[in-house]
Parts: C-alpha cells; structure tokens; sequence
C-alpha cells in the first residue's frame, strides 16, 4: 500500500472545524468472527445485541468480574462478523482478557489490518463527500457499507465520519479529495470526542472506573442490565438499583503553558486552603495551541467546583 502523509496542524475546537481528513492511528479496529461470535460477545460486553442490525453501532465496555471497565469500544457489524474499535494503548489487554473464555467457542478474535482507520469532520464535509459517494450515513441510517467500505456517522457539536476503508483503495481516494480537504492526525477527532464526552480510557486507567463512572449507560444500549449475564453485570446492576454511582465524566479547561498531562494524573479542587483529590484525569488535547481540553471523572459533589488542579496548572469547568 502507497503511504499518504499526514500533515500535524492545529487541533481546532469542533465549532470552527472545516472539512478535515484525520488518520486514527491511535485506535485499532478488532474483528470477531466464527459461528458463536454474537452469542460470546453476548457474554462479555455490556451492550445487547441480541438485535443488532448491520447499519447500527454501539459505544459500549468491555468489564473484569468487579465491573471495571478493561475498556470502551465502538462496536459494529459487517456480514457475519463483528469489528470493533479501542484505543491503540489498551488493545493487547483486551483482547487478552475477551480470548480467556474462548476456547469452547468456535470464534477468532483477531486484530485486522486491511483497513485503515479514517475520520472525517467538519463543515462542509458531507458536501464534498456526496462528490465522490451516492450514499453517506445519516440518523435514520448510522452505519452503511459500500463497496467493502463502512462509513459510520456521528453529529452532536460537528458531523464526523468514521471511514474503515480498505488499505488497498485508500492512496487513490484521499489522491482524489486532498484538494479541498485539511489533513491532520488523531488527535483532531480525539478533541471532538472529548467535547461530546465520549469516553476515552488509556492503559493507565485500565479497570479503575465502572461504566456508569465515565457516562457510559448515558449512550444508546452503552450498559444494559436487562439482556442477562455478562462479566461484570452483577455489580453494574448493582450500581444502577441501589444508586451507588458518586462520579461522572466532566470535561475542563485550562491555558496552555507548555505543561505536559499523563491519562491517570491525579485532579484536585480547592477546599479553603488546601487541595483534595477527587478526580481522575482520562485524557487531554492541546487546542489551537492555547487551551487544554480535559476529560476527567469526578466526584458528582464537585462537579460543578469553580477551580481545579492537574499537576501544577489550573482548569475550570468547560
């Protein structure tokens, strides 16, 4: 496969966003196939797909026996196999830990490396990709495949496209389109996600949070409690009846002064004269090279504190 060269520019916030073309090469795209594959991932993951249609997708966990989430997936499905989408740091442990309980199950689990991973965003971007496709995604129909293409669509703050496109075609198609459009790296469509709260969790957050922690049952079929058994349900359910949830995904700011932040980095807020910990930092983005964006998980009893504390700069409620 020719290499296509993706350029670093600015991250810029999802409201001033024109047609861009970001390679996600922080993520990894997993398939799932075999005879039992809907029925073990029945069992292991926290959304029901017992109907799952193949112009759907779902952001769901993947649990430990606690109800801790080893990690947050994307998951959709392509003819009789399943792929789903993780964060390129965590995705060894996962698959390691989903694989334990196969061996009685005719199912391959198994990175896939004929695709590449491409998001597209901004203004305009559905009207230059109607140039070169007669369909595209929308709400009615979220997920479409096309000639061995899958697009996904995703609109809160921006439209976005997530593109799983075949190594083999993909040189020609961004050939085509690079006139018009801004290239960029990953961390674009990260900053996005932060903006709309999707969660984000990196191996230094591994098994630390429950679903409901980072906003997961807020997402269409992110957490179900009603399908069955599945690892970890019992005490997800648990959370859910008795209300044991105390935390929540937020997302702060803070002036860029050239600070560097590690997902897992300690948040603290202000109690008089002194600083407590009551966060989790999950991720940050640089932002037009003068903010950091931060998605953090709090206690719900400070979330709408004025002033906080990563390492030494301060951030405030976005």
């Amino acid at each position: 496969m020719k290499k296509f060269y993706f350029s670093k520019n600015i991250i810029l916030p999802a409201e001033n966003i024109f047609f861009s073309i970001v390679h996600l090469d922080k993520w990894i795209l997993v398939e799932v196939s075999g005879k039992d594959n809907k029925k073990y991932l029945q069992s292991q993951i926290t959304a029901d797909i017992k109907h799952f249609s193949v112009n759907q997708y779902f952001l769901c966990g993947h649990c430990n026996h606690q109800g801790k989430i080893w990690s947050t997936i994307l998951l959709f499905r392509k003819k009789n196999s399943y792929f789903y989408m993780l964060r390129k740091s965590v995705y060894k442990t996962q698959i390691q830990e989903i694989k334990k309980y196969s061996i009685f199950s005719n199912i391959k689990i198994n990175i896939n490396k004929k695709f590449t991973l491409l998001g597209i965003l901004g203004k305009e971007s559905r009207f230059y990709l109607s140039k070169e496709f007669k369909f595209l995604p929308n709400k009615k129909n979220p997920v479409i495949h096309i000639n061995n293409i899958t697009i996904l669509w995703f609109k809160k703050i921006t439209e976005r496209f997530l593109f799983i496109y075949p190594n083999k075609k993909i040189f020609n198609f961004l050939k085509k389109i690079k006139k018009n459009a801004v290239f960029n790296q990953s961390e674009q469509w990260l900053s996005v996600d932060i903006e709309e709260k999707i969660p984000i969790i990196e191996k230094n957050n591994l098994i630390t949070f429950f679903p409901q922690n980072i906003n997961l049952n807020k997402f269409i079929n992110g957490v179900s409690v009603n399908k069955g058994c599945y690892i970890g349900q019992e005490q997800i359910s648990k959370i859910k009846y008795k209300k044991l949830n105390n935390q929540c995904l937020c997302i702060l700011y803070s002036l860029y002064r050239n600070s560097k932040f590690t997902p897992g980095d300690l948040v603290y807020i202000k109690n008089k004269d002194s600083w407590i910990k009551k966060g989790i930092l999950l991720v940050s983005v640089i932002v037009n090279k003068k903010f950091v964006y931060a998605q953090v998980v709090l206690n719900k009893s400070f979330k709408n504190n004025f002033i906080y504390r990563i390492n030494k700069s301060y951030f405030y409620n976005y």
